[in-house]
């Protein structure tokens, strides 16, 4: 079966969305088939197959959906020139474990609420367990079969430098400062992600530190100030809105665990807060999605990360940036660019 296993460990042979489950079933089998992956998962198996990430791009078909093309670590596995990350001196690095590790017993039935047969585990969850198995493949490894992962040269991260003589109180200006400090850490921050400069890694970088940047703009732009408190307020329905093209700011384990944890370490608090009479449950579907409805979400910036004035400042740069910028504004806010306060009337 070896020759059956994905470069993240997937167990191809018998993945719902692959070509091997499905062949032995009718049309009608097929279906009923998708309605039960989807009553374990969460998520109904695409009608066209995978044809597996090892097909080249080039012999990929035009209609297929799968495997994705940009998928991060089949990118890197063919960069460092390996058959799957087993064979990468960093396995299993961050991005493997925020992928091939996602789906696994306890997390499917802690999802669920509930305990899976064993049946529903070998058949729906158990080809996901790409950790697992890679680690089994890894262990039979000799010491010169293992690899360094291939290397890309570091973006290094652009942020401007915070303005003089800006037209504001010396509070104000304390306060603006704070905020750009706040910026310029994420920017240069590596979230603490281990070896950047490998490719997967990086790419993984850039992309929790979009997610990170959007959210801090989507309060900055369109979070209310509470009466009579130290937090900025945004409800589910204008934060959903907002998220741009950022789908994974709509999941929200990802928010909990990525974004809440990574503003957390800068002194940016963030919780979610359910509203009077909604249930828990009332609140994501049942694979992790933000509902529309039903909550809000709260921000504060701690004391070392200049308080409550440095929230409000925060508010007043993301709209005068917008204003002044529009589509542009997000890309200025990213790079911590203040120039634009220098133009108060």
């Amino acid at each position: 079966m070896s020759e059956l296993i994905a470069k993240c460990g997937i167990n191809c042979g018998t993945c719902p969305w692959g070509p091997y489950p499905r062949k032995s079933l009718s049309a009608e089998d097929f279906e009923k088939y998708r309605k039960n992956v989807k009553r374990v998962l969460g998520y109904m198996p695409i009608r066209i197959a995978c044809v597996t990430c090892r097909t080249p791009d080039e012999r990929i078909p035009k209609e297929s959906m799968l495997p994705n093309r940009k998928c991060m670590i089949r990118q890197c596995v063919d960069k460092t020139g390996v058959a799957n990350c087993a064979y990468c001196s960093l396995f299993p690095c961050d991005t493997m474990k925020a992928t091939a590790g996602a789906w696994n017993r306890k997390s499917i039935e802690g999802k669920r609420g509930e305990s899976l047969s064993d049946e529903e585990y070998h058949a729906f969850v158990e080809p996901f367990e790409g950790v697992d198995r890679l680690s089994t493949i890894r262990a039979s490894l000799k010491p010169e079969e293992i690899v360094n992962p291939a290397k890309v040269a570091v973006c290094e991260a652009i942020t401007a430098d915070f303005p003089i003589d800006l037209p504001f109180s010396k509070e104000e200006i304390v306060a603006f400062k704070a905020v750009h400090s706040l910026l310029v850490d994420l920017q240069h921050s590596s979230f603490g992600l281990r070896t950047t400069d490998a490719f997967a890694q990086q790419r993984e970088l850039e992309k929790r530190r979009l997610f990170v940047l959007r959210f801090l703009w989507i309060f900055g732009c369109f979070g209310k100030m509470e009466e009579k408190s130290e937090n900025l307020n945004i409800d589910a329905n204008t934060y959903l809105l907002n998220r741009g093209n950022e789908k994974k700011l709509a999941i929200w384990p990802f928010v909990e665990e990525t974004v809440f944890d990574v503003l957390g370490k800068f002194g940016v608090l963030c919780k979610r807060v359910a509203l009077k009479g909604a249930k828990q449950e009332d609140l994501a579907t049942g694979t992790g999605y933000l509902r529309g409805k039903g909550w809000i979400m709260k921000m504060s910036f701690s004391e070392q990360t200049g308080g409550t004035k440095a929230l409000k400042a925060l508010q007043i740069y993301a709209r005068i940036l917008d204003e002044k910028h529009g589509k542009k504004a997000f890309q200025h806010f990213s790079e911590a660019d203040m120039q634009v306060l220098c133009e108060k009337t």
